[in-house]
């Protein structure tokens, strides 16, 4: 009895704190746990640098539209209104191109029979109405008609013959070759040295030059004789007698 009284009282003793004396009761003992250590931190990326700002700049205007390619020039209208045909040594043919028949630039043939017996055609290429419509002269010559041709003239003209094409001299020729020699107003004006193709309606050219004497001559005596140039063919010239007839005044 006094034994087990006893037992009770140690065990109870031992569950009481120690206290007094000043020491402290021992410390429960702690048992170290495990702890996983820290993964090494990743080195810091390096800050960005600073961006550069770019001041503000103002915009460009817009650029203007390019500019259409000017259109292609036109060619002039031509200025003229009718068409001369002139036949050589004739006798009753009668030859006619209308304007219509040149602007139209086709080939064509004409029959220019007019009041003779006998025929003749006259035959313009495309490349001759294409001369035609450059103003130029075209020479051209007719089928044969019994055992002969005829040598024609055509050009485009305005409705009035401009000065160049105006003589005011007449010109006769020895021999029967249809030359022909036009000496303007201008030309009697200015009495300098001048040489003319005298070509007209024959089939082939002679030169005359008239100088400033010849000139001079024609205005104090109203005629002057000159030769032609001599044709290097057959050796033959023409003597032209020309005669001027002062204009009247006003």
């Amino acid at each position: 009895m006094r034994r087990r009284q006893a037992l009770q009282i140690t065990a109870a003793a031992a569950a009481l704190p120690w206290t007094g004396c000043g020491g402290a009761p021992p410390e429960p003992r702690v048992e170290p746990t495990t702890q996983p250590l820290p993964s090494a931190a990743a080195p810091p990326e390096p800050a960005a640098p600073p961006s550069a700002t770019t001041p503000a700049t103002a915009e460009a205007p817009p650029e203007p539209a390019p500019e259409p390619p000017p259109e292609p020039e036109k060619p002039p209208e031509p200025s003229y209104s009718r068409v001369l045909c002139r036949v050589g040594k004739n006798h009753g043919h009668v030859f006619e191109v209308t304007l219509a028949d040149v602007l139209a630039g086709a080939a064509r043939t004409y029959q220019i029979a007019g009041s003779s017996k006998h025929k003749h055609e006259v035959t313009l290429t495309a490349e001759d109405m294409k001369t035609l419509l450059r103003g130029e002269l075209l020479r051209a010559k007719s089928t044969q008609g019994l055992t002969h041709t005829h040598r024609v003239h055509v050009r485009c003209a305005p409705a009035e013959d401009p000065p160049e094409w105006v003589t005011v001299c007449s010109a006769e020729f020895t021999g029967q070759d249809e030359h022909e020699l036009i000496i303007t107003a201008a030309d009697m004006d200015a009495g300098a040295d001048r040489t003319y193709d005298v070509q007209g309606l024959a089939g082939h050219a002679h030169a005359l030059t008239i100088t400033a004497a010849d000139f001079q001559k024609l205005k104090k005596e109203g005629a002057v004789s000159i030769h032609t140039s001599r044709l290097e063919e057959d050796s033959h010239k023409h003597v032209v007698i020309i005669r001027y007839r002062r204009p009247k005044k006003g």
